[in-house]
């Protein structure tokens, strides 16, 4: 995990310093939905929804300095709880460098914060999480709508544990 935090921080130092083309003026926020598929070790949940929220400023023509948000309610537990415990969530804020290889569709490693809730833990708790996302937004002419698939991982009780998330979100200028 030490060396994901010193891969996203080198590749923020050497794509902000290598920026050579146009900067466009004024952040990009985007808006959404999600829905998530636990991947591993998330307390036996399979699906979640959630919504989504994201800001990105361009720092060169091919990167992108990002932030991101993110509610994920994790249902579909195959265990029963006594005391109504049959509910997993997790809330990242993550920030990392999006890497546009076409006007359109980019690549996105992040790091950050995510407060979380399995079906077993008695409190929520915070702890390092990162993570990698693909995407593309619509129209390429106009980009109004943000299509991206990512994963968010981070560690508790010393098992690595994670998640896809598949999220569509209007882009807003």
């Amino acid at each position: 995990m030490a060396n994901c935090f010193r891969l996203t921080f080198l590749a923020i130092i050497v794509f902000a310093q290598t920026g050579t083309a146009q900067i466009k003026p004024g952040p990009i926020f985007r808006l959404g939905a999600t829905v998530s598929f636990g991947l591993s070790n998330l307390a036996n949940n399979h699906v979640g929804i959630g919504g989504i929220v994201g800001a990105e400023k361009m720092i060169s023509k091919y990167f992108a300095a990002e932030t991101e948000a993110s509610y994920n309610y994790f249902t579909g537990d195959n265990a029963i709880y006594s005391d109504s415990k049959n509910k997993s969530y997790t809330i990242p804020v993550l920030a990392g460098i999006k890497y546009y290889p076409i006007s359109n569709v980019y690549a996105s490693l992040r790091t950050g914060a995510i407060y979380f809730l399995l079906n077993n833990m008695p409190k929520a708790r915070p702890t390092i999480g990162y993570g990698a996302a693909g995407g593309i937004n619509l129209p390429q002419k106009t980009n109004r709508l943000n299509v991206q698939l990512s994963y968010t991982g981070f560690q508790y009780d010393g098992i690595s544990r994670g998640y896809a998330t598949l999220a569509v979100a209007i882009i807003i200028r």
